[in-house]
């Protein structure tokens, strides 16, 4: 038999009391408030869709609820991810001046979202380098160009003139225009993702957990939200400062009341340590904030998924978390074995083919002991996923009677009869989670 709710905690879930209190608490105060009975917690969930209007939210960078909606109905069939500042300010319910707005973009969608910001009135801003290139000014050209890279021409290097160190990122675009009530500039950057990678291993990438926060159409996602914002502390997970545009990111932070923890040990003060080992995009670990998608536009394809899968497909994306192992089939934050001592490890499993839109970053296992690191035969420990994606891309090659120079020359979609698989690839992986 459940016991009565005290008169304090009858107080803080009544409906009329809520809507005048809740705005005036801190995002850590809300948190501990959803912690304390259930009754709490649903009042706390009842609560947030009127709290954190998404739409709100980018309205200021869109002119009006219309091109907001235009924008989000994009972002859905692109996989387009919001991150950086803006997600942070959206989870924090804070405003930072001269924020931009970090459109995180899959190679291969860039014209798709380039063109729609041009259609409302954004200009193109390129960089020296930029100029410099045969596309000069043009940016349909830029966006052109880049939108049809089937590889990476950037990986392994930096960016001379640009705020970002490589980290399967291609290339960074910024545009600009007139705030219409403000008079102020806004900015957004659309920063292009290698092609044979995905927006969130970027973000899987950034600096610390600070800022491992994204949106996607429908739901926002807070990777570390005890550590970010119980805490107020990043935990870096990388080079603790030894790149200039490392310590221009934390002074920003900084400035803006965070702390910036230089070794990877977490303030003694919060009410659960960091999880290590296996972690899912959407898990227990992570704040998911569901977003009104009213009159969002989202295909059937999608919609279908959704069901298919029982989840958005993003949550059958992880990472693993640990403290100094490494295998060559992984992908790691940081990414140099030289840095890694003493820091968190941040690693995942990328699997990528031609047969997927977009590639499986799924949490890395370290191998058994009889697994030799440096056989031909990668182990992984998602065999059916893995296998099934293989195989069925020998397949679709061999159906078409494609040359392999063509699939690293040439987008698959724009071939005759190309399928994906992406949706029986993802329910695999459910599988392969079940036998772990």
């Amino acid at each position: 038999m459940s016991q009565p709710l005290s008169s304090g905690l009858t107080l803080l879930s009544a409906s009329t009391i809520v809507d005048v209190l809740y705005p005036h608490l801190s995002v850590k105060d809300i948190l501990n408030v959803s912690k304390a009975c259930r009754a709490t917690r649903l009042a706390v969930n009842a609560w947030l869709p009127s709290a954190y209007s998404i739409n709100k939210h980018l309205e200021p960078f869109f002119g009006d609820l219309k091109n907001t909606l235009r924008f989000r109905s994009i972002q859905a069939e692109t996989g387009t991810l919001i991150s950086g500042s803006q997600a942070l300010q959206f989870f924090d319910r804070a405003h930072y001046l001269d924020s931009d707005l970090d459109l995180y973009v899959s190679c291969r969608h860039t014209l798709t979202v380039g063109v729609f910001l041009l259609s409302i009135g954004y200009q193109f801003e390129p960089t020296a380098r930029q100029l410099a290139s045969p596309q000069g000014s043009n940016c349909r050209e830029h966006l052109e160009e880049v939108s049809s890279r089937t590889e990476s021409v950037r990986r392994g290097s930096l960016f001379v003139d640009d705020y970002y160190e490589w980290a399967f990122i291609e290339e960074v675009y910024t545009f600009a225009k007139q705030h219409t009530t403000y008079g102020s500039q806004v900015k957004i950057q659309i920063i292009a993702v290698d092609p044979l990678s995905s927006p969130l291993a970027c973000i899987l990438h950034f600096h610390s957990t600070l800022v491992m926060n994204f949106i996607t159409h429908d739901r926002a996602y807070s990777l570390f939200p005890c550590t970010t914002f119980l805490g107020r502390v990043g935990i870096t997970l990388g080079r603790s400062g030894d790149l200039e545009s490392l310590r221009k990111a934390y002074a920003k932070y900084i400035g803006r009341n965070f702390r910036i923890s230089a070794t990877p040990i977490p303030p003694m003060n919060l009410p659960s340590p960091i999880k290590f080992g296996i972690r899912w995009i959407g898990d227990r670990q992570t704040w998911t904030i569901e977003l009104d998608t009213t009159d969002v536009a989202i295909s059937d394809e999608i919609k279908r998924n959704y069901e298919m899968l029982g989840r958005p497909p993003i949550m059958l994306n992880g990472f693993t978390l640990e403290n100094s192992w490494m295998n060559g089939a992984t992908d790691t934050n940081p990414s140099e074995w030289h840095y890694t001592q003493g820091n968190h490890l941040l690693s995942f499993e990328t699997v990528q083919s031609p047969i997927l839109r977009q590639p499986l970053i799924l949490p890395a296992h370290k191998p058994p002991e009889e697994i030799d690191d440096h056989s031909d035969r990668r182990w992984t420990s998602y065999p059916l996923a893995y296998n099934f994606v293989k195989l069925q891309e020998k397949f679709e090659v061999a159906k078409f009677e494609i040359p392999d120079l063509t699939l690293r020359t040439v987008r698959p979609e724009l071939l005759p009869g190309w399928q994906y698989w992406d949706l029986e690839a993802l329910r695999l992986v459910q599988e392969d989670i079940k036998n772990h």
